[in-house]
Order: C-alpha cells, then sequence, then structure tokens
C-alpha cells in the first residue's frame, strides 16, 4: 500500500512538471503584445519608425515617420523663394540644410500659400476661417492643434501653419472623406512628441490616416492624441538628413511651402 502512495505522488509530480513545462512554453503564456513597428533613435529626440499595413485583401501602403522632441529641435515653415514655379523640399533643403522637411499647407495654381502660416510671432499669409482645417502651432516650445476658430496670434507663437483636415481631436477622429490618395500628416503624441508622417504604395482614405495616426503602436498606429493632414496627393513629398541616416519620397507636384525641423 506504501509503494502504491509513493508511485501516486511521483505520478503526479511528473504530471505537474509536465503542466509547468507545457505552460511555460505555451503560446498563450509567452505572447507578448508587440507594436507593429520600433522607433529607431536617429539623434538625441529624433526617432524614425518605418512599417507596412494591407487596406483591404492586398493593396499595401508603407508608413514612414519622424518622432520629434519640441524642446529640442526648432520648428519653421520655408516658403519657394520662386512663387511662379514653387519648389520641391529638395530644393528647399539644398538652401537650408533641415534634418527633416515635409509637405506643408494648401497653395493655389499660382503658388501663393492659402491659410495662415506664421514665423516668430508674425503672420505672412492670412488665417482661412474654413472650419474642418486646423492650425499646427508652437507656442514657448509647446506644440497644439487648434481649431482656426480658437487660435490666438501672440508673439510667443514661434511657428503657425494651417492645413487640414483636422484628423483627431482629443483621440477621436471627427466624419472625413473616404477618397484615396497618398497622405502626409502631423500629430502630437501623449507625451508631446510631434510627429510626421508620409504614406507610399497604395492611397489610402483620410479616415484610415486618422486611424493610422491615433491607434497605438500595438494596434498598427502612431498613438497620436491629436492630429491633421497636410496637403496630400501629387504634394506629399518628404527628405530626411540625419547623420548617416537619409531618407526621401519625392512628390509628383512643386509646393509653395514645407514644414522643416532644425537643431536648435
Amino acid at each position: 500500500m506504501g509503494k502504491m502512495k509513493n508511485f501516486t505522488k511521483k505520478i503526479a509530480s511528473a504530471i505537474a512538471i509536465m503542466m509547468i513545462v507545457i505552460s511555460a512554453n505555451s503560446p498563450l503564456a509567452s505572447a507578448t503584445p508587440k507594436a507593429a513597428y520600433v522607433w529607431n533613435e536617429l539623434a538625441d529626440g529624433i526617432h524614425y519608425a518605418s512599417y507596412s499595413f494591407v487596406i483591404g485583401e492586398k493593396e499595401r501602403v508603407m508608413l514612414n515617420a519622424f518622432k520629434i522632441d519640441p524642446k529640442l529641435y526648432r520648428f519653421d515653415v520655408l516658403i519657394a523663394d520662386n512663387e511662379v514655379e514653387g519648389a520641391t523640399v529638395f530644393d528647399l533643403a539644398r538652401k537650408q540644410k533641415p534634418l527633416i522637411i515635409i509637405n506643408g499647407g494648401f497653395f493655389t495654381p499660382e503658388h501663393k500659400s492659402i491659410g495662415l502660416i506664421a514665423r516668430n510671432g508674425k503672420a505672412v499669409s492670412k488665417l482661412h476661417k474654413t472650419s474642418w482645417w486646423s492650425i499646427f502651432s508652437i507656442s514657448n516650445g509647446v506644440p497644439s492643434i487648434s481649431r482656426p476658430s480658437d487660435f490666438v496670434m501672440s508673439e510667443d507663437i514661434s511657428i503657425a501653419l494651417q492645413v487640414g483636415p483636422r484628423l483627431a481631436i482629443d483621440g477621436v477622429i471627427p466624419k472625413l472623406k473616404e477618397s484615396l490618395a497618398t497622405r502626409s500628416a502631423l500629430g502630437i503624441s501623449e507625451d508631446g512628441m510631434v510627429i510626421v508622417a508620409i504614406t507610399s504604395g497604395y492611397g489610402i482614405s483620410m479616415t484610415e490616416l486618422a486611424r493610422r495616426m491615433t491607434l497605438s503602436s500595438f494596434q498598427g498606429g502612431l498613438g497620436c492624441k491629436n492630429a491633421m493632414a497636410l496637403d496630400g496627393g501629387s504634394s506629399s513629398q518628404i527628405f530626411a538628413k540625419i547623420g548617416d541616416f537619409e531618407y526621401s519620397q519625392s512628390g509628383l507636384a512643386r509646393i509653395t511651402n514645407a514644414l522643416a525641423v532644425f537643431k536648435k
């Protein structure tokens, strides 16, 4: 009888050990949520991420994004010298040498900027009252995205750029157009970082762009609380040169203004 009890105990112990081993190696036990991408540090206060996702059954979209600390870097709006012909981000980068430059706001066929552009507390292009547009601004080093009706110009504002539409308001996505195009966007994360992003490959809707800007990294997004679209379609273009790192994407159009990032 004693031998039987010992045998039973040994069997029970063996089963328990097997269960522990199985549990430890179980996909459910070891599954830790993984982000869709990794932010790679290019310099102190600048990170880069690139990943792709599928729209529908097989339409693949590539998203490239930069996360910038506004406390360490200066933002500015660069305007083409030749407003008749416009410029590309490469033209503007060649002269000004920014670390990152992405297409900015809207413009007329004659290459006149449409919407507010402000530099060092002074407006160089007038405010447009379209309610669904947005204004990206930095005041005393703090970035924000606001409605035109809520924006107040002051000497503390180092930069302001108006374009749109607004993609997210405190994490909420408004109703947006569903037409497909290459997109450029700007957002502000929960911790106050400025994120600029551009898509390539298959065109996406404004709604999908808003989702990608606001979802968490575990959901395939960039984690912005507030976000806005920049001019898109043929205007979308970007150039970045940070140390040995370089990334560029050409657009089909010549633009009038662009958002640029410089080291302070």
